[in-house]
């Protein structure tokens, strides 16, 4: 599974294995592998040369990208609540006001 987003292209880790596992029933949530350290430095490279292209933006640009992404948390906050309750062992309640 392409779990790593970089320079515009999902990629999957070539780096060390590992699991995340719910702290209360020590079910696996989720299996993969880590970024290795080559592409640690090319997400860093392009987050870097991605800056340039954010800087010129307007505000009211920004503005918008970031309303656009407040907007996906809100439309996916149920989901989003759940996986941090189950990644955290929080109680719901407690990981819906983390959403939000």
């Amino acid at each position: 599974m392409a779990t790593h987003y970089i320079a515009g292209n999902w990629q999957q880790g070539t780096g060390a294995a590992f699991s995340s596992l719910n702290p209360v029933s020590q079910a696996v949530l989720w299996s993969g592998r880590a970024a290795a350290a080559e592409q640690v430095a090319a997400a860093v490279l392009a987050a870097r040369e991605a800056f340039a292209a954010w800087a010129m933006r307007t505000l009211e640009q920004r503005i918008e990208v970031l309303e656009a992404f407040a907007g996906c948390l809100k439309a996916h906050a149920d989901q989003l609540a759940h996986c941090i309750g189950e990644e955290t062992g929080k109680p719901l309640w407690e990981s819906a006001t983390e959403v939000t």
